[in-house]
């Protein structure tokens, strides 16, 4: 026997136990932060905003561009002039088959209301996708926070599950032997059996679930699925409700709202200035040269002379009818407009809504959880002094399997009383303003 016991301990030694990072709710956050996939997307987005708006800004400078051509007019253009002066009534100039021409373009905006508010509007997207960002970490927290509640409880839940196990397995003995001696029926002792293997059942179950749900953590803050985690445990004891400080108007929700109402009213001017007449600066300095034989190209005379022409001047484009286009954008836009209005008032009003349901719901939670944490701890002491009573014959074993179900229907509420409340603080503390409290130092974006 002892040679057994040393060989299992060499064993145990051998062979490493798979250990377990044991994660707080701060540490999930922070790498959930930091790894996310969804909130990368949302990060890049912010950053191909800025290069947005760098585009737009790019198009207030000159364009400058290098231009060549060359063409075959195989079947050359004629011009006629009048040739009076020269004794005939029309002149005609046949042009040169082949022409070549190189150079450089100018062009620069000097007024154009368009291109000024479309660098404003990409001002606004870059808003926006920052935003959109802050309500996607928003979301994330609270999502990583359910989650570890919900593992928690569940982590909670089996660990009383293993206390009833033990319990009716010491019950199961206590009624086993008093079969034995004639004291207890024999159904007493299946009784005892299905109880006991419905909490095995419970346990395995709780298990599994334990499992997905650590998975799920996992995979939304990007940990490697390969090591085991573990969460802090449950404390029940020292519960702190959220400061009840009212609804906090600037949520993320509410600013992306009136970012967009922002950007639609952009767009509309955008739409109106294009009744604006607009200026640019043109210029070019170009080389051109004519032939009427390709092989003239490759020796010297006239005809592969280069000609120099250049210039600078003002377009100024004045719009004066584009068959009521703008028009029908301008109604589109006013709607849309309207419609963010719309949006901005439903989201606040139902904002204010969700805080007075949870305000009122945090009270009657936190009451519940109390309630059913006294109700759990009276069932585990009902249940004992039953069990006492039926180890002195006084207590059938109908009333030790009643008042074991009630003790499990107990468990049970206190568990899901808990992960109400919890969820429901977690609710006051977006809309209160207050999530960065989770994070005991800095918060990170």
């Amino acid at each position: 026997m002892k040679q057994l016991l040393v060989i299992f301990t060499s064993l145990c030694v051998l062979v490493p136990v798979k250990a377990q990072d044991v994660l707080t709710l701060e540490e999930c956050l922070r790498l959930g932060i930091e790894n996310n996939l969804f909130l990368e997307s949302s990060r890049n987005e912010i950053r191909k905003g800025e290069h947005t708006l760098s585009e737009n800004r790019a198009k207030l400078l000159p364009q400058i561009n290098a231009v060549a051509g060359f063409n075959d007019n195989f079947n050359p253009p004629v011009s006629v002039t009048d040739g009076s002066a020269y004794g005939n009534p029309y002149n005609v100039t046949k042009t040169l088959q082949y022409n070549a021409s190189a150079g450089i373009q100018l062009q620069m905006p000097l007024y154009n209301q368009t291109v000024y508010m479309a660098v404003d509007i990409a001002r606004t997207m870059n808003e926006l996708n920052r935003l959109s960002y802050e309500k996607a970490r928003e979301d994330l927290i609270l999502q990583i926070s359910k989650m570890y509640y919900l593992s928690q409880n569940t982590a909670e839940q089996i660990a009383l599950i293993k206390e009833n196990i033990s319990r009716l397995n010491e019950l199961s003995s206590i009624t086993q032997a008093f079969y034995d001696n004639g004291m207890a029926m024999e159904v007493d002792v299946k009784r005892v059996n299905i109880n006991l293997e419905n909490q095995r059942v419970q346990y395995d179950n709780a298990q599994s679930m334990l499992t997905q749900q650590l998975n799920l953590l996992k995979y939304v803050i990007d940990y490697p699925a390969d090591k085991e985690i573990a969460l802090t445990p449950v404390d029940t004891e020292n519960t702190t409700s959220v400061s009840l400080t009212g609804l906090d108007n600037n949520q993320y929700e509410l600013q992306l709202l009136q970012s967009k109402q922002k950007l639609a009213e952009q767009q509309r001017k955008m739409i109106g200035q294009g009744y604006i007449p607009s200026l640019s600066l043109t210029g070019s300095w170009m080389y051109s040269a004519y032939t009427d034989k390709a092989k003239n190209w490759f020796h010297s005379g006239p005809s592969n002379h280069w000609y120099n022409s250049s210039g600078i001047g003002l377009t100024l484009r004045i719009p004066i009818f584009d068959g009521l286009d703008k028009r029908a954008k301008m109604k589109k836009a006013k709607i849309e407009i309207e419609n963010a209005k719309l949006s901005y008032e439903n989201a606040l009003k139902n904002m204010q809504t969700q805080y007075l349901n949870a305000t009122n719901e945090l009270m009657n939670s936190q009451r519940n959880f109390r309630k059913q944490k006294d109700n759990y701890l009276l069932a585990e002491d009902v249940y004992q002094v039953t069990t006492d009573r039926y180890r002195e014959g006084i207590a059938s074993m109908t009333e030790v399997l009643q008042d074991e179900m009630r003790m499990s229907e107990a468990q049970n509420n206190y568990i899901n009383a808990h992960y109400n409340y919890q969820v429901t603080n977690l609710s006051l503390l977006k809309l209160t303003g207050q999530l960065e409290t989770l994070f005991n130092g800095n918060s990170i974006h």
